[in-house]
């Protein structure tokens, strides 16, 4: 293979019209594509760390609002706590009051019971003094009679 100068030449000459020609032609197009898609990049990224931050506050509202409910909930918790305290304090209170009041009511009717049934023993005590008095004394003694005897008797 020969070596000939002015193919050389020629190949040079050739490539700096090409790189002339497509410099003139397409230099403006790529440089204006190069810095539309440098410029896309760039407003990606500012639209990324936009987003990031917005995402960084919403989770940071969030954590507040999340500690806002918990603090709301354990507060509802409480009053609930204090509100079912206080009703089993006035149920047992109203269920004492009533247990005092059955009690003194089934002790006002004892002492009734008591009071009839002393009545009764006082006339079954009297009937019986009566017929003895009779029976002894072989006649028949007046109720007044009769009154009196269990009078003296219930005093001594």
């Amino acid at each position: 293979m020969e070596f000939h100068l002015e193919d050389v030449i020629i190949s040079l000459i050739n490539i700096v019209v090409l790189f002339i020609l497509l410099r003139l032609i397409l230099w403006k197009h790529v440089i204006r594509f190069l810095s539309e898609r440098t410029k896309r990049v760039r407003d990606e990224k500012d639209d990324i760390e936009k987003s990031r931050l917005e995402a960084e506050a919403l989770h940071v509202e969030y954590n507040e609002k999340l500690n806002t409910l918990e603090e709301q909930g354990s507060e509802i918790i409480r009053k609930s706590r204090e509100k079912a305290d206080k009703e089993s304090e006035n149920i047992l209170k109203e269920t004492r009051e009533k247990a005092n009041q059955i009690i003194t009511d089934a002790e006002a009717r004892i002492e009734e019971e008591k009071d009839i049934a002393l009545e009764e023993i006082q006339v079954d005590v009297t009937q019986l003094a009566t017929e003895m008095a009779a029976r002894i004394l072989k006649r028949e003694v007046s109720q007044e009679d009769n009154s009196n005897v269990v009078n003296e008797f219930f005093k001594d």
